[in-house]
C-alpha cells in the first residue's frame, strides 16, 4: 500500500494520478503501516515505510538534517534517466548532497533525484513537484516540441521502477485489455458531405487549386504518386458534371469508412446545425468554420451506420463555451440517432479551461477534443482516458493522430513515408506505456484531392499487427470508467499466496480486464538489482481472489 502525504490543494491531483497509475494507495494515515510513502510537504516524516519518496523543488526539513542544498534551475532542463527523457515544466532544483544520484539533467548533468540508504528504509529525494507537473499537463498540455513524449506516463513508470527496485510487492490494473498490447480508437470528423453544396465558394476553389497546382507541387517533391496526381486532375475535369448531377459526387460517401472499419467499430462526429460558424472564434477566417450540412441531411447514412454498430457523436460548434448551446446541439444529435451517452469533439478543436465543466453541464458523456491541430502526439502527456479537473462525470479521450496534421501544407506537410515514421514513434510509445492511440480521419480524406485512404488502411494494418484492441470512443471510455471504479480494499502476500480484495463495478468487462502482480524473487548478483516475477491474472468480476504465486506459475 502507498500512503500519500500532500498539501490540501493537491488532493484532487493525487486522486487523478492514481486513477492513471491504478495501484493500491490512500492518503497518509499516521496509524497505518505502508510499504511506500510519497510526500510533498516540508515537514519530516516519522514513518517506518521501506521506501519514502519526497518530491519538492524547494527546501524541506529533511534537507536540513542531511546536509542537502537546493539550487533552483530554470525549467528548460529536460531530465534523463535510463532510456527516458522527461521534460519538467514547473519549478526544478539541483540537489547537492552526498546521496546516490538517480536522475540528471540532460545538458548540464545537474542532479535532480538522490537516494539515501538508512538502516531500515530508503529515502529518495526529488527536486521537482510531481503532482503540480501532472496538473499542468492534464490542464494546459505540453508544447508541440515535446508532443511525442507521454510525459505523465514517464512519471508513472519512474515511480513504479523505484518501488520495484526496492523489492516491494506491487499490484496494478494496466490500461490495456487482456491479450492485447494497447487500445486503438477510430474516429471520423464529418466536416463536409458532398462538394455540390459548395458551388463557387472558397471550399470549391480551394479544392480546384489543391487538385491542380498543389498536386503538381506535391508530385515534384515526391509526396504524391503520379496516379494520385491524375486522379485529382480527373476529379476537377468532372466537377462541372458533378454540379449538374450527371456524375457521382465524390465527397458524398463518408460512410465508406463503415466498410474499412468493419469488425472494429468507430465513432463518427457529425455537425448539429448547418451554416453556423459559431461564436468566440478569433481570426479573419471565422465564417469558414460554418458547415453546409447538418445531421438531418444525412439521416439515411446515420441510420446505416447505427445499424452496423457504429457510434454517432457530436462535432460541436458552440458547446465548448456555452452549456445552453451545448444542450441544444446535444438534443439535435439525440433526436437524430436515438442514442444516449453522446460524446463530443469540437469542430476546429476549440477548447478552454472552462470547457470540461461546461460540457458536463450540457450532459455529454465524454470529450475527444484534446489534441494538436498542427502536429501529432500526446498533448496532455498521457496515453490514457482521464477525467479533467473540476468535473464529476465527463471523461477525456485524447486525440493523437489527425490526418490533416500529418498532410496539410501549412501543418506538418509530410510525405506518406515520413508520416509513417512519425506514426511509428507514437506506436512505440503506446506499446511501451499501453493505453489508447486515437486516430481522426476526416470524411473527405478518402476522396480527391486528399486521397489519404491508402495510408489509413495501412495504419489499421499496423494496429492489427501490433495486437491493438480496436474500437470506438464510447467503448474506450466505458472500459476506463469501470477500471476507475475499482478500489483496492486489501492486498497481502503470505508465503506463496497473494490475497486481493476489491470493490467497485465488478461486472465482467468487455474487453476483459486483468491484474498485474509484481513479486520480487531474487537479487542479481552482478548488478544487485531485484529481479521481479510478473503474474497477469484475468479478472472475471470477483471481489475476492487468492492467487498462487510461485516460480512455476507465470499466469493464473
Amino acid at each position: 500500500m502507498i500512503g500519500v502525504l500532500c498539501e490540501d490543494n493537491e488532493r484532487k491531483i493525487v486522486q487523478e494520478f492514481f486513477e492513471l497509475f491504478k495501484t493500491p494507495w490512500e492518503f497518509y494515515n499516521s496509524s497505518r503501516n505502508y510499504d511506500v510513502v510519497i510526500s510533498t510537504i516540508r515537514e519530516s516524516l516519522g514513518t517506518n515505510a521501506r521506501l519514502v519518496i519526497q518530491y519538492s523543488s524547494e527546501s524541506i526539513h529533511y534537507d536540513e538534517l542531511n546536509d542537502l542544498r537546493i539550487e533552483p534551475l530554470s525549467n528548460a532542463h529536460p531530465i534523463i534517466m535510463d532510456d527516458f527523457c522527461l521534460p519538467i515544466y514547473g519549478k526544478l532544483s539541483n540537489l547537492i548532497s552526498h546521496g546516490t544520484p538517480l536522475m540528471l539533467t540532460l545538458l548540464q548533468s545537474k542532479t535532480i533525484a538522490v537516494a539515501f540508504s538508512e538502516s531500515y528504509r530508503r529515502i529518495i529525494r526529488v527536486g521537482y513537484d510531481l503532482f503540480q507537473e501532472v496538473a499542468l499537463l492534464l490542464t494546459d498540455g505540453q508544447p508541440m516540441k515535446n508532443a511525442l513524449i507521454p510525459t505523465v506516463e514517464v512519471h508513472i513508470l519512474i515511480l513504479k521502477n523505484w518501488i520495484l527496485n526496492e523489492g516491494i510487492v506491487l499490484v496494478e490494473i494496466p490500461p490495456i485489455p487482456w491479450g492485447y498490447q494497447f487500445f486503438a480508437c477510430l474516429t471520423h470528423d464529418v466536416d463536409f458531405v458532398g462538394i455540390r453544396r459548395h458551388l463557387l465558394d472558397h471550399t470549391m476553389w480551394g479544392f480546384v487549386y489543391r487538385s491542380l497546382v498543389g498536386s503538381i507541387l506535391s508530385f515534384l517533391k515526391g509526396k504524391v504518386t503520379l496516379a494520385k496526381l491524375f486522379k485529382n486532375w480527373i476529379a476537377v475535369i468532372k466537377l462541372p458534371l458533378v454540379f449538374l448531377g450527371i456524375c457521382d459526387d465524390f465527397w458524398e460517401h463518408f460512410d465508406q469508412y463503415s466498410n474499412i472499419d468493419i469488425g472494429f467499430g468507430s465513432t463518427y462526429f457529425l455537425i448539429p446545425f448547418k451554416n453556423k460558424a459559431g461564436e468566440k472564434i478569433k481570426g479573419d477566417k471565422q465564417q469558414r468554420r460554418a458547415v453546409r450540412y447538418d445531421i438531418n441531411d444525412v439521416s439515411k447514412q446515420v441510420k446505416h451506420l447505427i445499424n452496423m454498430g457504429y457510434e454517432i457523436g457530436l462535432h460541436g460548434i458552440d458547446a465548448w463555451h456555452s452549456s445552453e448551446k451545448g444542450r441544444q446541439e446535444l438534443t439535435r444529435i439525440v433526436n437524430a440517432t436515438g442514442q444516449i451517452d453522446i460524446g463530443i469533439r469540437m469542430h476546429w478543436l476549440c477548447y478552454n479551461h472552462q470547457s470540461p465543466s461546461i460540457l458536463e453541464q450540457a450532459g455529454f458523456n465524454y470529450d475527444g477534443t484534446l489534441g494538436y491541430n498542427e502536429t501529432i502526439g500526446f498533448k496532455n502527456g498521457t496515453t490514457q482516458v482521464f477525467q479533467p479537473f473540476g468535473v464529476a462525470h465527463l471523461m477525456e479521450i485524447p486525440l493523437n493522430i489527425q490526418d490533416t496534421a500529418l498532410f496539410f501544407p501549412r501543418r506538418m506537410a509530410l510525405s506518406e513515408a515520413d508520416a509513417n515514421l512519425m506514426c511509428d514513434k507514437l506506436l512505440e510509445a503506446v506499446l511501451k506505456f499501453n493505453g489508447v492511440l486515437t486516430l481522426s480521419w476526416h470524411e473527405r480524406s478518402l476522396a480527391p484531392e486528399r486521397l489519404w485512404g491508402d495510408f489509413y488502411v495501412h495504419l489499421l494494418q499496423e494496429l492489427q499487427f501490433h495486437h491493438a484492441w480496436i474500437g470506438g470512443a464510447r467503448q474506450m471510455v466505458s472500459w476506463f470508467r469501470q477500471r476507475r471504479s475499482i478500489i483496492f480494499e486489501e492486498t497481502s502476500l503470505v508465503g506463496d499466496k497473494f490475497t486481493l480484495k476489491i470493490r467497485g463495478d465488478h461486472s465482467v468487462s468487455d474487453p476483459q480486464m486483468f491484474f498485474r502482480l509484481h513479486i520480487p524473487r531474487s537479487k542479481n548478483p552482478s548488478s544487485g538489482a531485484i529481479e521481479q516475477h510478473t503474474y497477469d491474472i484475468t479478472w472475471n468480476g470477483e471481489t475476492y481472489m487468492e492467487i498462487p504465486v510461485n516460480e512455476e506459475i507465470e499466469a493464473w
